[in-house]
This record gives structure tokens, sequence and C-alpha cells, in this order.
């Protein structure tokens, strides 16, 4: 019987090694297939690649998807290149902005997020920023000493205060690509490996091209038109604490090299408009874009319209390319004067 249990044991051990050590080879060597979706794999490195060096942009555009869709930097001038990246918030906006000035003169930064992502509603957090790595090491512990100041997981409220240590080990397992925690899509990726290389490398150098030729602007939906109603009209819109330093850590580097800044709040469709229109949510989003005027004069809230027709949508909340000519013209149109 103890024969039997030892070799069990050791059975079980060196299954548990090899499984291990084979998925953090294949994850090594081909991030995209085993890390999340390969085509957001492939944008997002593109995107921290031009933070990461000399661009010669003095004038940059940092956001969400929804700053990548609304904002061809070709149409503000040739001194633009457009920095979002897809599911950021103001945390991965500070770090945009930091590390672009270590390479980088700035003269104009403008910011695109939805405000969902500033209320720290995002599930993108957990399956771009962390997983691929865009925060170095240090940056990452720096966030977890936030988290425990304000006692609460960042992009995740519903975890809960009791077990916020054991969710940072969790999430910082992730972060260093522990085999095990990438188990669960490991046959998927594996599957996706063995099978769709060929299309992976189409989709790679689509965006590529995309991106390089339009300095950070792509657009996400593709749709002539889109009528889907975005918003929840009775949520009180509550900007996240973490975001809310993230902020003040933005505009303290904006102080410190002269950089005007300006913030927009993408518009929405007009089905979604609909809801908003004279809501608790629309009420709470002006008082709080009020009070950021306040608090900081160099930071300029820039009036767009708020809706635009559903024609200029491609999906629910991304403009299609009509709807980024029109904005972008007005964004340039109100930066000029």
């Amino acid at each position: 019987m103890k024969q039997f249990l030892t070799k069990t044991i050791l059975y079980l051990l060196v299954t548990v090694l090899l499984s291990g050590t084979l998925i953090y080879l294949f994850i090594s060597q081909k991030p995209e297939f085993f890390l999340g979706n390969a085509v957001d794999y492939f944008q997002c490195q593109y995107q921290y690649g031009q933070i990461n060096k000399k661009t010669g942009f003095t004038n940059i555009i940092i956001g969400d998807s929804r700053g990548n869709a609304s904002i061809n930097p070709r149409q503000l001038g040739e001194k633009w290149i457009n920095l979002s990246i897809p599911g950021s918030d103001l945390f991965e906006g500070y770090i945009t902005l930091k590390r672009y000035l270590q390479y980088n003169k700035v003269d104009t930064l403008v910011m695109v997020y939805g405000m969902s992502y500033i209320s720290e509603y995002s599930r993108w957090f957990n399956l771009r920023t962390i997983p691929f790595q865009f925060i170095n090491y240090s940056e990452l512990k720096e966030l977890e000493q936030l988290e425990r100041k304000y006692n609460y997981l960042f992009h995740n409220r519903a975890a809960g205060h009791a077990t916020l240590r054991y969710d940072q080990f969790i999430r910082k397992l992730k972060y260093l690509h522990a085999p095990f925690s990438y188990r669960e899509t490991f046959w998927d990726g594996l599957h996706s490996f063995c099978f769709s290389q060929s299309e992976a490398g189409i989709a790679k150098q689509k965006v590529i091209t995309q991106l390089s030729k339009y300095r950070g602007y792509t657009n996400f939906g593709v749709a002539d038109s889109n009528i889907t109603n975005n918003i929840n009209a009775n949520l009180r819109f509550e900007p996240g604490l973490i975001n809310q330093h993230y902020l003040d850590q933005i505009m303290q580097l904006a102080a410190e090299h002269d950089i005007a800044v300006y913030l927009i709040d993408p518009p929405m469709n007009r089905a979604s408009f609909n809801s908003y229109n004279k809501s608790v949510y629309e009420s709470t989003i002006d008082q709080f874009l009020e009070e950021l005027q306040k608090k900081y004069p160099r930071l300029c809230v820039l009036q767009t319209d708020v809706w635009l027709p559903n024609t200029m949508f491609g999906d629910p909340l991304h403009v299609n390319n009509k709807g980024t000519t029109w904005i972008s013209a007005e964004v340039r149109d109100r930066l000029s004067r």
C-alpha cells in the first residue's frame, strides 16, 4: 500500500511538472495564442511599442478603444499620434504618458475615455493589461499598495475586501504567466496554434498595417449603423478612487512638462442618448466633469457632440469610419479655437 501511494504521488508530481513546463513553453514562444485573443494581443503590443520609443510626435491621444476609434490623428495634423490602448483606463493612461515622456516631448494631450472605464467597470484590465504585461513589476506593486490603501481590487470590487491579498496573488500569477493560471484556456489556444496560424498571421499584418498607416487609429465596429441602447439611465456615475489617483498623476506630469490637457467623453449613438438624456447618469457625469475643471485649471473638458446618428456607429460603443471622420474634424476645430 505504501509503495502504491508513493508511486501515485510521484506520478502526479511528474505529470504536473511536465504539463506545467509544456504550457509555459507554449506561452513563452507563442503568447498570442495562449494569453487571450490573438488580434487583441497584436493590437496592444503594437501600441505598447509606439509608447516606448522616440516617435517625434509632440501631440498625443490616449484612451480606451473608443479613443482608438474616435480620432484619426492624420486629420489633426502631422505632429499627432493616437496611443490609445483598447480596454484601458486612467491607470494605463498615466503609464503611457510617463513612458512616452522618457523619449519624446509632449505639447498636447487629448484623453478619450468611456465613463464606465473611469468607474472601473472593465474586464479588460485582467484580460489584456495583466497577461500582456503592459506594466512592469514595480508598477504592479504600486497598484497593489493603492488597492490596500482603498481596500478593494482594481476593476473587481465584487471580489470582496477579505480576500484582497489572495486575489492580488492570483492576479500576480497570471501576470507572471504561471502555467496553471492558463490551464482553462490552454486547449483552445493549442487548437488555434495548430490550425489557425495562417489566419493569425493575416490578422496580424492587417492590424499592423492599419495602426501604422493611421498612427494608432482603428475602427472596431464596421457596420453601417447600430441602434443598440448601451445606457443604464438609472445608474449613478461614480469615478473609481484608483483612477482618480492616476488622473492626479497625469495632471502632475502635465504641469511638470507644461502640457495642455483635454478630456473628451466620446459621443454615443442616438438610441443610447434617448435613455441618457435628462437621466441620473447624465447629471452625475456632468457634475463629475464640472468638478474636474475646477480641480484642474490646466484641464479642459472639450465639448463635442454628446450623440451622433446611429448611422455613424459600427457597434454599440464604437463609431464607424463615418463617425471617426466627423469626430476628428470636430476635435480639430475645437482645438484650433
